[in-house]
């Protein structure tokens, strides 16, 4: 049944995961092409190697 013909608690259902999940997939998206602010704290400096 199509929305015109009075399925339209399904069809509205539906309707409304189609826009969420292009909203999550939108905000995934713009999350990767960001550049990552994980290691903010991160010096670059190597660990030092322990003497046994």
């Amino acid at each position: 049944m199509s929305a015109l013909n009075g399925d339209k608690a399904r069809f509205h259902r539906d309707r409304k995961k189609k826009i969420a999940r292009r909203g999550r997939k939108r905000e995934m998206l713009k999350g990767l092409a960001e550049p990552s602010t994980r290691a903010v704290g991160f010096s670059g400096a190597k660990p030092k190697a322990v003497v046994a």
